[in-house]
């Protein structure tokens, strides 16, 4: 039912893995070294590395992706959760071509109207704000701007740094996620 694309530590992907561990089917990643692989092994979740490096072109590396997902059943959301690439035009038409076609979530940790792209904590500190947001929302072509699917809003505190609020609110993350795909998952609300 799940599959979770991550490129990092696999936070996100360990709070997924073990919130729902009867319907995580596997785990992509584009790098060799991310620890989040060591995670997908403990947790037994199969886990395909097919690394963004070793093709000529961002196109040819989403083809071998989708080629890998065709290989896979049931599959009803892929999670975007730290896969730090942005995704092409070839990844969108390709993922049509599964059917049906799964529905693709991503966390991101702004308020799409207010902040898209990466260093969203940062730019909530070096900016002063203090509320902020995270989002997951559906992914389409255009960056950070499909439709959202849930949200929480949290304080910024004085003299904080963006790893310390990044590092702080690490769990709320993990709660959107999760309640989010369990909507998807077990009700028909979000999915359409």
């Amino acid at each position: 039912m799940i599959v979770v694309f991550a490129s990092g530590s696999g936070t996100n992907f360990e709070a997924i893995a073990t919130a729902f561990p009867e319907q995580i089917i596997a785990l992509i990643c584009n790098k060799e070294t991310a620890p989040v692989i060591n995670k997908a092994h403990a947790k037994n979740i199969p886990c395909f590395v097919i690394s963004h490096n070793k093709f000529s072109s961002r196109a040819d590396h989403e083809i071998e992706i989708i080629n890998k997902l065709k290989t896979l059943k049931n599959i009803k959301v892929i999670a975007l959760a730290g896969y730090m690439r942005v995704l092409s035009p070839t990844f969108f038409k390709e993922l049509k071509k599964i059917t049906p076609t799964p529905l693709l979530i991503n966390l991101h940790p702004a308020n799409l109207e207010k902040y898209k792209g990466a260093h969203a904590y940062e730019h909530a500190v070096e900016n002063k704000y203090n509320k902020w947001e995270l989002t997951v929302h559906e992914v389409i072509e255009e960056l950070d701007s499909g439709r959202v699917l849930n949200s929480t809003e949290f304080e910024i505190y004085p003299n904080e740094s963006s790893a310390q609020v990044q590092a702080r609110v690490r769990p709320l993350e993990h709660k959107l996620l999760i309640d989010t795909l369990s909507k998807i998952l077990f009700t028909e609300s979000l999915s359409q």
